[in-house]
């Protein structure tokens, strides 16, 4: 079992400790978790009649851990890609009221790291959503970002950490993020060097690496068709085409 304790400790440690003593639990190890070797697959599409939208989720996998560096390098691109109403993705959806919300996320576990988006559209206009995503998304494979672009993304990155420690959930959420998943603590102090020193080089250099491994899958839900998920799903295989 792994837990974290957090809150106003100050005076109230031994208490805690006489506390977790009492329950005589025997120290363990982590179980060992399996190692799976993750590739493509095919579309799927759940089919739901009252849904009228499309609800998507498109993820990526690397067999590997991301660095520290690296996973802040690929927060900063998420913001910039999908963060704001301004963003390339998202903000370029809504502006041409293609999309509801569209979100993406870089996460790091035991052995692999997975870059996700998701998303919920009107199924006639999923495809020019899905064109505005490859678009991007070459321009970030072709090094098309801005220090601009990125100033303004680590400018949100230090007010999010600033903001990021007000409550109880939100302490404990910053340590289990990462603790739950592969037993890193993480020292919150050093956050902010890790923000400042995120370069252009290492968010192109991870993100073409999400896409030079070529594992990844596209699922949806909808009341449409399995074909018009299969003509999104090309779309997206024209990225890792390229490269």
């Amino acid at each position: 079992m792994c837990f974290v304790i957090a809150g106003k400790l100050k005076g109230r440690k031994s208490e805690i400790k006489r506390q977790l003593d009492e329950w005589e639990l025997p120290e363990g190890e982590r179980f060992e978790v399996p190692r799976d070797e993750l590739s493509g697959a095919n579309p799927t599409l759940i089919r739901r009649k009252e849904a009228s939208n499309l609800t998507f989720g498109w993820s990526m996998s690397l067999n590997r851990e991301l660095s520290d560096e690296e996973a802040e390098a690929m927060n900063c691109l998420d913001q910039i890609l999908t963060g704001t109403m301004h963003s390339r993705i998202y903000g370029a959806a809504r502006k041409k009221g293609l999309a509801y919300g569209v979100f993406s996320d870089t996460s790091v576990s035991f052995h692999d790291s997975s870059w996700d988006f998701g998303g919920q559209v009107n199924l006639e206009t999923s495809g020019d959503l899905f064109d505005i995503i490859v678009r991007e998304m070459q321009c970030v494979m072709d090094g098309k970002i801005t220090e601009e672009e990125l100033e303004a993304a680590k400018s949100y990155a230090l007010g999010r950490y600033q903001m990021g420690a007000q409550t109880v959930a939100q302490i404990s959420n910053f340590y289990t993020n990462r603790y739950f998943a592969d037993g890193v603590v993480k020292d919150y102090e050093k956050v902010p060097e890790s923000i400042r020193k995120t370069t252009l080089k290492c968010i192109i250099a991870t993100a073409s690496e999400f896409i030079e491994h070529n594992a990844w899958v596209l699922a949806g839900v909808s009341s449409g068709e399995k074909s018009e998920l299969v003509e999104l799903d090309d779309k997206l295989a024209s990225l890792f085409g390229k490269n």
